[in-house]
């Protein structure tokens, strides 16, 4: 339908009219005087619109509300003015097409109107395909629609006089015109307000006017008539509801938007199927055009719609792996993980970071020394605070020891982070609160600020600033005068800099501050006990944790009390309270007290506090997690705060050589041994390489009442020393190989890596991941093996042997071998990569893996015969998990395990292995006195109700305790469960003879 004027309507209802011998005359613009029947339209001066509504209420135009108003100065709704407007144009609002606004149905009783005027081209709804009927409608596009709607010629040459109104805005042209035939005059005489919103009396005078230019009559409102029932498309319908059904969302893939677009497509296909539940319709998804977009194909018998929608990826609850590493400003690195991990595999008991380095590569121009993190609340993203900067290209590298919240580790993880920052800071906000007054300010940045060289002015009299102990991002200023509570100072803070030496814009940073007078007592928010003689308090308030001397204590019903002394928690609003010379077998039950004047940090005195606590006995030993070398250190982490123990000489066993140094810890004189919180630290220098921790039983103790020492404990560590004066690169040469038949079992390639200073690094070296071939990465199987010139700590010249398996080269080619992040012990790469052109021949269709497909107890009961479906180069106890009872065992649990007897071939495919457990001698059970044989799963070497009991024998079986010293009966009747799990052991993984890794995570039951 197109737009017609008033003569070609009018003219068209005659001829109809003459033709079927009946005549409705059209009624003429005010051919009787109307009253209004509104109460608040009136024929009084002010109400312009007074005609206009009466005339169109009278013809059923408009109508007004149940109250008998009509409302003129509430704005008109878009679907109002369109049905005034469609009506006054007498436009068919009947024969209409869809326009397909979501928002607007066929029942809508408004439907008709607006589908005739989108149809004529009058009226368009919004780019996401909604027309928003119940929105307001502005007088600019009031001007468009009337001016489209009534085919007014616009005038050019008049001048407009309204100044919001000029030649380039998109309205300029429908403003003149409806000016030029004086249908608006603007709100005032020199404006015309276009983002005003039209009222509805305001729409009844735009239309009324219109019409009068016009100069014909008005057709009275055409009855509307049924449309003649259509067949109804069922298929159509079906489909069409079910687009409705789609809609944007984010789907969970396994490593999230790092999946391929093949697994992104699985998972937006799940996704969409499960949205549509319109019976019948088939749903297909399709990469759209852009990004994160995605066509979705909805079909049914002939019945089709398209319908695009957007997609994001969140990763996986089973993803464990660093997603981002960036340098957010000279002081602070983010790490993003996939999934929430456990804050101590990255952090120690003083937020120290652990299993992670960063390590000076060409263009760092400083090492950033001592790393400290805070981990997000969610677990996801960990701010790392350097001591020193970052500046210039850094290799990261993250370990397996990396644990999620659900306890399995983390991929390792190798980027090269890139430091430059040239971004100011920015001051963020002010702050100062005291009960009466204050010398004490805080001013806080958007990234870590340095205090030095910056001169401070507070109420225009010189200050002290420093850099706040917690926050890196704060500045603490002090007064030389106290300001009072609830009164002003202005701050002025000169040559505030990062740690770049970019300073603030503008410099100086100049606020005014209003000391927030606080005279709220703190008040107590949750008590925890944290220990066997701790508890922990948090206020909602920052906390004086002098004040709390002599003034908490816990009382017991006997009367004794235990006076507590206070030290600071997790934060300013938590205080830990310990006890002294508790002794207690199970539990001490306790009233605890803190006097009412412990205060905050501004004064304000809390209430008397009172609440119940129960301390439970701690028998659970501080256990060996994890052991790092720092700055010629060995520091070794533990599960719990330690103190000294009996034991002062532990071994380091060099994995290379197998030489042993005994170090002997001296806290005192020499002071080579420190201990803070859970952190054992040892000075003793050592050369690169790779040693073993060894720390005999008692070398530590708890911070129980009865301290708990530590049970003998094992863990390897990498020293790799840094070495600041040296320059020069390292240099690759000579890449190349000497192609081998078909059928061997390993590819070659091999190379030279010279460095004549600090010597080449042989971690970067054995570093798999530093080479690829034929521009792909080298496939699972792939090592290293070299043969170095000098010592392991500076090995000045190495040969190289990278060996790939054949079975994994899937086509006998040659391609480019490349060689690359090789550097020295000093931390320079090479210069570019090393390449050369290197054959691989192909032994892809042997390829197989070998399985671990066989466990049972053989005939003497405490022998354990494990089976794989192909011979394997070697198996030890890091290679398996075994379950007894429930119980996960240690590897020192596992007995040595060694190849089959039955075989001669060296190659076996076979081993035995056995389960080593603990003598209990003279133990009283089940009433009588007993040797068992038990784990000792708490780890202090004597049996006790919480250890795994597996076999109960004669008193007179054995003399004496023992540990891990007999063999357990694996068909006891305490054993009730035995499963035996293969898993990959990152440092010696099982590989078949072909270099193939095995079948990883099969479990057997074995009873």
């Amino acid at each position: 339908m197109k737009k017609s004027n008033y003569e070609k309507i009018f003219k068209a209802m005659l001829a109809t009219t003459v033709a079927t011998g009946v005549f409705v005359a059209a009624a003429p613009v005010n051919t009787m005087a109307a009253k209004s029947t509104f109460s608040d339209v009136k024929d009084i001066p002010g109400q312009h619109f007074y005609e206009a509504v009466t005339d169109f209420s009278a013809r059923g135009m408009i109508s007004g509300y149940s109250d008998g108003s009509f409302k003129p100065n509430k704005n008109i709704t878009r679907q109002d003015a369109a049905k005034l407007l469609a009506l006054s144009l007498g436009l068919d609002t009947v024969n209409v097409k869809n326009p397909g606004f979501k928002d607007v149905s066929k029942t809508s009783p408004n439907y008709g109107y607006i589908a005739a005027l989108v149809e004529a081209g009058i009226i368009s709804g919004y780019e996401d395909n909604t027309f928003k009927p119940d929105g307001s409608l502005s007088r600019a596009q009031m001007a468009k629609i009337i001016v489209l709607g009534f085919e007014f010629v616009e005038k050019g040459s008049v001048k407009l006089p309204f100044s919001d109104i000029n030649a380039k805005q998109w309205h300029v042209e429908y403003v003149r015109t409806l000016y030029s035939k004086k249908i608006t005059t603007g709100t005032t005489p020199t404006k015309f307000s276009p983002n005003a919103l039209v009222t509805r009396g305001q729409m009844a005078s735009f239309v009324f006017r219109s019409e009068a230019i016009t100069k014909v009559p008005k057709p009275e409102p055409k009855p509307e008539l049924e449309p003649k029932p259509k067949p109804v498309d069922e298929d159509k319908v079906a489909v069409e509801a079910a687009a409705n059904q789609l809609k944007a969302g984010a789907v969970t893939v396994s490593r999230g938007n790092d999946a391929t677009n093949e697994n992104k497509l699985v998972a937006v296909q799940t996704y969409v199927t499960s949205l549509v539940t319109e019976k019948g319709v088939v749903v297909k998804a399709a990469t759209g055009t852009t990004a994160g977009n995605y066509i979705i194909t909805l079909t049914k018998g002939e019945a089709k719609v398209d319908k695009t929608i957007a997609v994001t990826f969140d990763f996986a609850a089973g993803d464990r792996f660093v997603t981002e590493v960036k340098a957010i400003n000279a002081k602070q690195v983010e790490v993003k993980f996939a999934t929430p991990i456990v804050k101590t595999t990255v952090l120690n008991a003083s937020n120290e970071v652990q299993n992670m380095t960063f390590t000076m590569v060409t263009s760092a121009t400083v090492n950033p020394g001592q790393l400290k993190g805070s981990l997000s609340e969610d677990g996801k993203t960990l701010t790392i605070t350097a001591n020193g900067v970052f500046d210039g290209e850094y290799a990261f590298k993250s370990t397996a020891e990396i644990k999620s919240v659900t306890g399995e580790k983390f991929e390792e993880y190798t980027a090269i982070v890139k430091a430059n920052d040239k971004v100011a800071p920015k001051f963020v906000s002010g702050s100062a609160a005291a009960k009466t007054y204050t010398n004490s300010f805080a001013l806080l940045f958007d990234e870590p600020v340095n205090a030095a060289g910056v001169i401070a002015y507070v109420n225009d009299v010189a200050a002290t600033v420093s850099n706040n102990s917690t926050n890196p991002n704060r500045l603490d200023v002090t007064a030389n005068t106290q300001v009072i509570a609830g009164t002003t100072a202005t701050i002025k803070l000169t040559n505030v800099k990062d740690y770049n030496n970019n300073f603030t814009s503008p410099n100086p940073v100049e606020t005014t501050l209003t000391i927030t007078a606080d005279t709220v007592a703190p008040t107590v928010l949750n008590v925890k006990v944290i220990g066997e003689n701790r508890v922990e308090m948090t206020y909602d308030k920052n906390m004086n944790i002098a004040s709390f001397t002599g003034k908490a204590r816990i009382v017991q019903a006997n009367g004794t009390v235990t006076h507590l002394t206070a030290s600071a928690g997790t934060n300013e609003k938590t205080v830990v309270l310990t006890g002294a010379g508790l002794f207690f077998n199970d539990t001490y039950n306790a009233i605890l007290f803190v006097d009412a004047d412990v205060k905050d940090t501004v004064g304000n005195s809390a209430a008397l506090y009172s609440s119940s606590v129960t301390l439970y006995k701690d028998t659970i030993a501080p256990a060996l997690t994890t052991v790092e070398f720092k700055d010629g250190k060995i520091v070794a982490n533990f599960t719990e705060d330690i103190a000294t123990a009996g034991n002062n000489a532990i071994t380091v066993i060099d994995q290379t050589t197998g030489v042993a140094t005994s170090v002997y810890l001296n806290y005192y004189s020499a002071q080579n041994a420190v201990i803070a919180n859970n952190t054992l630290t040892i000075a003793h220098a050592l050369p690169n390489g790779t040693y073993q921790l060894r720390l005999p039983a008692n070398t530590v103790v708890d911070k129980a009442g009865t301290p708990n020492p530590n049970a003998i404990a094992t863990q390897t560590f990498i020293v790799q020393n840094v070495i600041s004066s040296d320059t020069t690169r390292p240099v690759v040469s000579a890449v190349t190989n000497y192609p081998v038949a078909n059928g061997r079992v390993e590819q070659t390639a091999i190379y030279t890596v010279t460095d004549a200073d600090s010597g080449v690094n042989l971690a970067a070296v054995q570093d798999i991941n530093n080479y690829t071939w034929d521009g792909k990465a080298l496939p699972l199987g792939s090592y290293v093996t070299t043969v170095i010139t000098g010592s392991a700590d500076k090995a000045t010249s190495v040969a190289v042997t990278v060996h790939v398996p054949s079975a994994s080269v899937p086509t006998t080619k040659t391609a480019t071998f490349t060689v690359n992040n090789l550097r020295d012990n000093a931390g320079n790469t090479i210069a570019s990569a090393g390449a050369g052109e290197v054959t691989f021949v192909s032994n892809y269709q042997n390829y197989n893996q070998p399985e671990f497909n066989y466990a049972k107890i053989d005939y003497d009961n405490t022998s354990l015969i494990l089976g794989f479906s192909e011979a394997i180069h070697s198996l030890d106890a890091s290679d398996f998990e075994i379950t007894l009872n429930g119980h996960l065992l240690k590897t020192s649990s596992i007995a040595a395990i060694y190849r089959s007897n039955t075989n001669s071939n060296t190659n076996s495919n076979t081993f035995v292995t056995s389960i080593n457990a603990s003598v209990g001698n003279d133990v009283w059970i089940d009433g009588r006195t007993r040797d068992v044989i038990y784990l000792d799963t708490n780890g202090n070497s004597r049996y006790d109700t919480g250890d795994l009991l597996l076999e109960v024998v004669d008193s007179s079986t054995y003399r004496y305790d023992a540990t891990n010293s007999v063999l357990v009966n694996l068909n006891a009747n305490y054993v009730t469960s035995l499963r035996v799990k293969l898993v990959q052991d990152n440092h010696s993984p099982v590989q078949g003879l072909q270099g193939n890794y095995a079948l990883f995570n099969r479990e057997i039951i074995v009873r």
